[in-house]
């Protein structure tokens, strides 16, 4: 019998569920609102929901469930599967994992995750990494997440918060970040970041790539880049530059073959991004620690499949 796994990619404004074969193809997908003002219990609810729905599927199928994977924001504690400070979701210290297999029809295992490192579990599984053991996942998307891995083995760190990468202050004195700090990678690494990046160059230019600066949306901006816009083409180069600081830190700590990077920002200016990123890196470190680094982008279909990799990840690891 095939076997097969549940994935959620549990965001503050969706959750993405999906279905997923041990070949890695996405069988079955679904997304729903989370809707988190409605309180953890409701969400929680809502979860249980798409995997009891999932493992009628799943029987149907003729599928043997292997589990239910999940990533979530927040500080993780992936052994109680506890989330711990997810801000976006209203959460503090919210037991996941027993309360989800509370609300279950079939007794199914359950794996609780960070999104960054259910993203790079993907990434290794199914994805671009396959094969390599030493390698650096980073996305860019409502905010910029990550997930280590070396000598094939996940990097949580001593209290499950390793990559926060999102959250380095690359300039102490820059705009506030919602963590509370300042200048932080992310308020420049993000799709807000983008917006206020670009409102900050666009204000000197004396003809703006995008006339209405106020208005002005991601996609709109990406647009102006490809057309050659100065001013969108300077946020891009900004951009480039401080993910190639974030890479050059990561680099000359941990030393991995290759950087993916991922999530829909990250993929929709790849081409974008790179090419400024390689010259932050080669101006940054040894020349031995950069020179056989490939960057790649994601390979991952859905955002589900990250948390669906959970399952075949952490079963063969019993």
């Amino acid at each position: 019998m095939e076997t097969a796994a549940i994935g959620i990619d549990l965001g503050a404004t969706k959750i993405a569920a999906a279905l997923v074969a041990a070949s890695g193809q996405v069988l079955v997908s679904r997304t729903i609102p989370t809707q988190p003002s409605e309180g953890q219990q409701a969400v929680i609810g809502r979860l249980a929901g798409l995997v009891n729905d999932f493992s009628l599927i799943a029987r149907s199928m003729n599928l043997e469930l292997l589990g239910v994977g999940i990533g979530t924001p927040g500080l993780v504690d992936p052994q109680a599967g506890i989330v711990h400070n997810a801000v976006n979701l209203g959460w503090q210290d919210v037991p996941l994992k027993d309360e989800l297999k509370r609300s279950l029809d079939l007794p199914l295992p359950v794996w609780v995750q960070k999104d960054g490192n259910a993203s790079a579990i993907g990434e290794f599984v199914f994805g671009a990494a396959q094969g390599c053991p030493d390698f650096l996942y980073l996305s860019i998307g409502t905010g910029l997440g990550g997930g280590l891995f070396a000598a094939g083995q996940l990097i949580s760190g001593a209290f499950g918060n390793a990559t926060e990468l999102g959250h380095i202050s690359l300039d102490p004195d820059g705009r506030s970040c919602v963590c509370g700090l300042r200048g932080c990678a992310e308020t420049v690494l993000s799709g807000q970041g983008l917006l206020a990046l670009y409102r900050k160059v666009a204000m000197g230019e004396k003809v703006p790539a995008i006339q209405d600066i106020e208005n002005a949306t991601p996609a709109g901006i990406i647009q102006a880049a490809l057309e050659g816009q100065a001013s969108a083409l300077a946020c891009m180069a900004e951009m480039g530059r401080q993910l190639g600081i974030v890479i050059a830190f990561c680099a000359a700590v941990t030393n991995p073959a290759l950087v993916v990077i991922g999530g829909g920002l990250g993929l929709a200016i790849y081409d974008l991004l790179v090419p400024r990123a390689r010259l932050e890196i080669e101006r940054r470190v040894l020349k031995e620690t950069h020179a056989g680094l490939r960057i790649a982008p994601s390979l991952q279909q859905s955002s589900a499949l990250g948390a669906a990799s959970l399952a075949w990840y952490f079963t063969k690891r019993r």
